[in-house]
């Protein structure tokens, strides 16, 4: 019987992050699998934990990104939280689901239409006259098991 490691995922387009499960004599496939991407790189939040990324991720077009607390460079696409034990080795998280989501900011895009009066003697009104974009900033938020889909 294999004993299943758990692991955080966040959905950066749902803006979410949720518990999943690994199989760890498939390990590397199956982050790749939750990460969605062939290439992954590893950035530390600390001794016992690390965040899986796409290596290539910050290359493409991006609808959103993550920001990590006292990491200067965004993250982009889905990130895979997992633990580290003294020899390296993945292991399941020790900080609370919660914990870690309170680290990380994700950050995207929102239009917001600009306005111009028309006014004349035979016209009035306004159109829009530009859009100017603006950066939101949300914790991810934490589903549960009957949440997560």
């Amino acid at each position: 019987m294999t004993n299943f490691l758990t692991a955080y995922l966040v959905e950066v387009e749902r803006r979410t992050i949720r518990i999943v499960t690994i199989d760890p004599g498939n390990i590397l496939a199956e982050i790749r699998r939750h990460v969605g991407c062939d290439l992954i790189d590893m950035v530390r939040i600390d001794r016992n934990h690390c965040i899986v990324v796409d290596d290539n991720g910050l290359t493409d077009e991006l609808p959103c990104f993550t920001e990590l607390k006292g990491y200067g460079s965004p993250l982009a696409g889905n990130l895979l939280i997992i633990g580290t034990d003294a020899a390296g080795e993945t292991v399941s998280p020790s900080h609370a689901i919660e914990d870690v989501a309170a680290m990380l900011m994700i950050r995207y895009p929102v239009l917001s239409p600009e306005f111009e009066m028309l006014t004349g003697s035979t016209v009035f009104g306004s159109r829009v006259s530009g859009l100017s974009v603006k950066l939101i900033g949300v914790v991810p938020t934490v589903l549960t098991e009957e949440r997560a889909y």
